[in-house]
């Protein structure tokens, strides 16, 4: 597993910036409720032609997920899995 540290040391500034936005208005926040605010966070990045790694995504979703209960994890993983898969094909 990848040192969030180490991903942040070499992110680009305005991605370490909408990461910053995104966890604080997640906070206390649902899976469903955040869905509006990760789209909205991916158009940002698009509108400065960014977009984030594999590494970068893994890191955004440990820090989203952090307060969540282990079911809502567990979606999580589930959704990253179909997500992975339909890009497999």
């Amino acid at each position: 597993m990848t040192n969030p540290n180490d991903v942040l040391k070499n992110m680009h500034p305005v991605k370490i910036q909408i990461i910053k936005e995104l966890d604080e208005k997640a906070k206390g926040k649902d899976m469903k409720q955040m869905a509006p605010l990760i789209m909205e966070a991916m158009q940002k990045l698009r509108a400065q032609n960014l977009t984030f790694s594999q590494e970068e995504v893994t890191m955004l979703l440990r820090i989203l997920t952090k307060d969540m209960t282990p079911e809502e994890k567990k979606k999580v993983e589930m959704m990253k899995k179909i997500v992975k898969d339909r890009g497999k094909k």
